[in-house]
């Protein structure tokens, strides 16, 4: 159980490790690069930013929540590139996003950190990904984060 605890710590920190390599991608990117393409045919820096937030805002943060607090939930599917679709605002400054997504990843690791060691082993069905604990859904909210972040730094 000890191995398990010190997993969960060290996924802990690198879902919070994520805040300083974000921004040092923010003081490397000049004000006009995150609206161009990092590839061709790609999105902006700025999408894939507003992109990373949205999932935390709209998706991992209430899905790690239900899991908690509900027994079994049915998780609804996250239709993100509607989402984007109807709400992705390319005016919006890249620092305000960054900030939005600092403040939602460290409350989540705090609240994350106080949770007793069984709320781990909860579940939750999903249409697409099945059945997982909430252990599997912040290892795959970290696996996002860092597609995120190899897209952002390229």
């Amino acid at each position: 159980m000890e191995e398990l605890d010190t997993y969960r710590q060290g996924l802990l920190l690198a879902l919070e490790g994520v805040i300083p390599d974000l921004s040092k991608i923010m003081g490397e990117t000049p004000p006009n690069g995150w609206q161009h393409p990092y590839k061709q045919g790609e999105h902006t820096s700025h999408y894939t930013l507003t992109h990373l937030c949205a999932l935390e805002v709209q998706a991992f943060n209430p899905i790690l929540h239900r899991i908690v607090e509900e027994n079994d939930p049915l998780l609804p599917l996250f239709d993100d590139p509607s989402w984007m679709a109807n709400h992705y605002k390319p005016d919006k400054p890249a620092q305000v996003i960054f900030e939005e997504f600092t403040i939602l990843r460290k409350q989540e690791v705090i609240w994350l950190s106080s949770l007793p060691p069984e709320c781990w082993r909860y579940t939750a069905r999903h249409p697409w990904w099945g059945v997982h604990t909430l252990q599997w859904w912040v290892e795959l909210q970290l696996d996002y984060s860092h597609q995120h972040l190899a897209d952002l730094a390229v």
